[in-house]
This record gives structure tokens, C-alpha cells and sequence, in this order.
């Protein structure tokens, strides 16, 4: 119980807002060529 009362909740909070808001910038739809989405469609 005294590592919970020890604990920096807002130093806490803000690093679970960053890990999130890194993944919601990971799973946003980004440019890509067509060799990189099918790299097997080589004439």
C-alpha cells in the first residue's frame, strides 16, 4: 500500500496519454506505393 501512496499519479497519467496518443499515430492511414503494398505484383 505505501508504493501506491508514493506513487506520482500525474507523472502516471501522462505517460499512459503519450503511449496513446503514439498508438493512435501509428494506426492512422498513411501514403504508401503500390510496390510497397503488394511487393509480389512485379511484371
Amino acid at each position: 500500500m505505501r508504493e501506491i501512496d508514493d506513487m506520482d499519479l500525474l507523472g502516471f497519467l501522462r505517460i499512459r496519454a503519450w503511449n496513446a496518443k503514439n498508438k493512435q499515430e501509428k494506426q492512422k492511414p498513411r501514403r504508401a506505393t503500390i510496390d510497397t503494398v503488394w511487393p509480389g505484383l512485379k511484371p
